[in-house]
């Protein structure tokens, strides 16, 4: 349950990343790159322990960084960190 959980926040970052006008290239490559990569944590659990902590310090400091100019893509950022924790990832 906790899996497919995970799947529509991540769908909901999906959403919240194209409806965001004012994101420079670059930022938007990095989230499209951070949503990848947790797209594949949370379908192999078997991944390397320093990959999870990697993806899940820039998934925080992406939300950090998006926090006051876009609050909703921060929101959906951090929603995603606590469903990777729910799952142990």
């Amino acid at each position: 349950m906790e899996k497919k959980h995970l799947k529509n926040i991540i769908e909901n970052l999906h959403r919240e990343l194209a409806s965001a006008d004012s994101i420079d290239a670059e930022s938007r490559a990095l989230l499209q790159a951070l949503a990848q990569d947790v797209e594949k944590l949370a379908g192999d659990t078997a991944s390397v322990e320093i990959e999870h902590e990697t993806t899940a310090g820039q998934l925080k400091n992406a939300a950090l960084r998006f926090e006051s100019e876009h609050p909703k893509l921060a929101m959906a950022l951090g929603e995603v960190i606590d469903a990777l924790g729910r799952l142990g990832i």
